[in-house]
């Protein structure tokens, strides 16, 4: 989705202006999108929820799948309109993403320079005339925070799925296929071993309002007939 992410800086930026995004096109290629634990009944609604690995955390993420195949978003259309009513946050927040700064808890904001939302001429300005952030700039920066704030709480609960051991290879065979699509290290909450914990771990989800996003997560996997396309 990003092809020229670069810290923002008023240096390099001062002149640089936002527009909604309207068009899409940036991300019909992309296969899935990270989902946070608070949009997750939401979405699931709309698309298969599953987990993949995270490698620089040791972790999983819950992902919200666009198609069957890497490259493919069927969510999509021709002239880069998105065909559902929910858009996954991370998305919504494009152009712009935090990068970890020069220390754990310092986070910097990125923009993609390349991104069709960014111009010199139209749009919302980032910066004022003295290097200060706009009106557009602060909301970014709000959104970037918030989005933050639900990726720990996301990751504590990731965290806790795997404690339990709840995590299972998933197996999908779509419609008119002979071989399973390339979802290959995607994973799911096993039923049985859920349906297994003893009572007092099962609070524990619940009580870190997890469980009812686990539910939510299964209950997606039957929006796979809609990524048949």
């Amino acid at each position: 989705m990003f092809k020229r992410l670069v810290t923002l800086d008023f240096a390099r930026h001062a002149g640089l202006r936002v527009r909604p995004a309207a068009d899409f096109g940036y991300a019909r290629g992309l296969q899935m999108s990270v989902v946070m634990l608070g949009e997750i009944r939401r979405a699931s609604a709309l698309y298969p929820i599953v987990f993949v690995e995270d490698r620089e955390t040791d972790g999983f993420r819950p992902v919200a799948l666009f198609g069957l195949h890497p490259g493919q978003n069927v969510f999509v259309d021709p002239e880069g309109g998105w065909q559902a009513s929910y858009i996954p946050a991370v998305l919504r927040a494009y152009p712009f993403a935090l990068a970890r700064g020069d220390r754990p808890d310092r986070f910097l904001v990125c923009v993609d320079e390349a991104s069709p939302c960014l111009d010199t001429d139209e749009g919302a300005p980032l910066f004022k005339p003295d290097g200060q952030a706009a009106v557009a700039l602060d909301e970014v920066k709000g959104f970037l925070a918030r989005l933050r704030q639900m990726q720990v709480a996301t990751d504590a609960w990731t965290r806790a799925l795997a404690e339990r051991n709840l995590f299972t290879p998933l197996s999908v065979m779509a419609a008119g296929e002979t071989t399973p699509p390339a979802l290959d290290g995607c994973f799911v909450v096993n039923e049985e071993r859920l349906d297994g914990l003893p009572l007092e771990r099962l609070a524990e989800l619940r009580d870190r309002g997890g469980l009812a996003a686990i539910y939510a997560h299964l209950a997606s996997l039957l929006q796979f007939e809609r990524l048949e396309r």
